[in-house]
């Protein structure tokens, strides 16, 4: 063989070598427990016999009919679907790319993570409400009391690995009792790898203002966690000791087509309460 050619079999084959090694290499910080490539899906169920219970004691019978009827019509008309049957309802996400660690601020580092998410009201009908979405996931051994409120911005479908919620705790308590309209009014408490966040019925009873009928309301509580990998895991609503509603992480499985998971939908709350003011054509204020 030529010199010349020996060259080029040379050459080309540390070129692909080089271009294994690039990809291969390339690793996401230690505080990344998510890789490219990876899928997520989570689901909500409504506990319907909760929901119920909660509407007729907050309500009474006849107001709480009334509300019920009010939000199946609505959701037939925005869905074509019944409300008491609905299948394929979920928050899907892809992890399209992870960067590489990169410094935020002085002493502050994150890695930027690109996501696809597609969310579905119905039977294998998926919606991409979030293309190529870029977001940071911060180091948080470069986070403080202060910073690490940042990385919990509408409760993230991804933490970083190793979140710190008692700090996190702290944080937002600093927060609530720095304004006067939200101190004593919502507390926040670590709860494992996450958060018990609890809206005392004082606070809620102040937003809703003037309602259709009397009524008081009780405190509402919003249960949060993710996993050891930062992946959201599970979230709740409880209210009266009784979980309305729920979503949790599960496995994808590949021989369902389209994700078809059949959940039990009703309503939180809020949405209660609101259909009631759509009767009255009035509208919450949005918190």
């Amino acid at each position: 063989m030529k010199r010349k050619e020996k060259l080029a079999i040379a050459l080309f084959s540390t070129l692909i070598l080089l271009s294994f090694v690039d990809t291969s290499m390339a690793a996401p910080p230690s505080f990344i427990g998510v890789a490219t490539g990876d899928e997520y899906l989570w689901v909500p169920t409504i506990n319907m016999a909760n929901v119920n219970t909660t509407g007729i004691a907050l309500f009474g019978q006849e107001n709480w009919t009334i509300a019920y009827d009010m939000l199946s019509e609505l959701y037939k008309n925005e869905t074509g679907m019944d409300l008491g049957s609905f299948a394929g309802a979920g928050i899907k996400l892809a992890v399209i790319n992870v960067s590489d660690q990169i410094t935020v601020a002085p002493g502050i580092f994150a890695s930027m993570l690109t996501v696809d998410i597609s969310t579905s009201a119905g039977l294998d009908n998926w919606t991409l409400v979030a293309n190529s979405t870029t977001y940071p996931i911060y180091d948080p051994n470069s986070l403080n009391e202060t910073t690490i409120v940042a990385a919990f911005a509408g409760i993230p479908l991804i933490m970083a690995k190793g979140t710190n919620y008692s700090m996190m705790t702290a944080g937002f308590t600093s927060l609530i009792t720095a304004n006067p309209y939200t101190t004593g009014n919502i507390t926040v408490q670590t709860q494992g790898i996450g958060l018990k966040i609890t809206l005392k019925s004082t606070y809620l009873m102040a937003s809703i203002g003037s309602a259709p009928f009397n009524f008081t309301i009780g405190d509402v509580v919003f249960n949060v966690r993710w996993n050891l990998n930062g992946v959201f895991e599970y979230g709740s609503v409880v209210y009266g000791g009784l979980t309305i509603a729920s979503i949790q992480l599960i496995t994808i499985d590949e021989s369902i087509p389209g994700y078809e998971i059949v959940t039990v939908v009703g309503v939180s709350i809020a949405t209660i309460i609101a259909m009631i003011y759509i009767k009255k054509k009035k509208s919450l204020r949005n918190y």
